[in-house]
């Protein structure tokens, strides 16, 4: 998870990995993935905590954060240095170490906060050691793990509604189709690395989205945008999914294609579930479009 340590609290999941994964052959952060990166701290509150534990205004702060994100070299986990980011904040804002202090001790309480099922779980097994239970104790086992599900699920939400807002008006110019009516969900501007186990796959950009039209219709559209593309069924139970690939390997085999599919230009649609309609009431479909910039 990236964080800004001591300036900016943590904000970033799971989520963002794929998002501000290693551009190729790229020193610093394309634009693209900067001004989303931005728009996410923005929208989730944190440039206003910053700004209220260290005396800078949230206007400055992002300023002075944009100014960052653009000079600062990236690390091995794809994002600019975090001690970079750090330096040029401090040193840009004039914030004073008592400020620092205060905005590093907010982000370890909010850290602490954000564990403290975790903690107790685990305070809860060394307690109980390697003796059997209690009935109490596994009621209370239960009543954790439940809290940790929910708390899990409550923070992918809203790392994925932070992408979602921040990939609004980002794909105006993208050299790939776009289903009619359909909704963006969360684009990824920039080529990358993904890891897959012990592979790293050369990722290229890619948009999701969201339509209330049927996978037989968005199919239909998309073979006639393109016409040259492989088309292929999958079955793996359940409502078939669809995949249109610029070249489809054979013998053809999608779950040892799986890993390679980020390197690939293709359109795949699938049926859309409830956290897809969370996003567009009414949708009946998903689909991603991966292209080449």
């Amino acid at each position: 998870m990236y964080q800004f340590k001591t300036l900016l609290l943590p904000m970033f999941g799971l989520s963002t990995v794929l998002l501000f994964s290693a551009s190729l052959n790229a020193q610093t952060m394309p634009a693209a993935q900067q001004q989303m990166l931005l728009q996410m701290a923005e929208q989730s509150g944190l440039l206003q905590q910053v700004a209220n534990c260290s005396g800078v205004s949230s206007s400055n702060l992002k300023q002075h954060l944009a100014s960052a994100l653009q000079q600062c070299p990236l690390a091995a986990n794809g994002m600019p240095s975090e001690q970079c980011v750090k330096t040029q904040l401090i040193q840009k804002t004039g914030v004073s170490k008592a400020a620092v202090q205060k905005c590093e001790q907010l982000a370890a309480q909010a850290q602490q906060q954000q564990s403290s099922a975790e903690t107790q779980l685990a305070a809860l097994f060394d307690q109980i050691g390697d003796k059997e239970p209690t009935a109490a104790e596994q009621m209370q086992i239960e009543q954790l793990t439940n809290k940790l599900q929910q708390e899990g699920i409550a923070q992918l939400r809203s790392n994925v509604d932070l992408l979602v807002n921040a990939s609004q008006g980002t794909t105006a110019n993208i050299p790939a189709p776009m289903y009619p009516g359909s909704k963006v969900l969360v684009h990824l501007p920039a080529q990358g690395m993904v890891q897959f186990g012990d592979q790293s796959i050369k990722s290229l950009p890619g948009v999701s989205f969201a339509s209330t039209a049927s996978a037989t219709e968005i199919l239909a559209w998309y073979q006639q945008q393109f016409p040259a593309y492989q088309y292929r069924k999958i079955e793996l139970g359940g409502t078939p999914d669809h995949l249109l690939l610029k070249k489809a390997p054979e013998p053809f085999d999608y779950m040892k294609l799986l890993p390679q599919l980020p390197g690939i230009p293709h359109v795949f649609i699938t049926a859309a579930n409830k956290e897809t309609q969370r996003h567009l009431p009414g949708a009946q479909t998903l689909f991603t479009v991966t292209y080449q910039p």
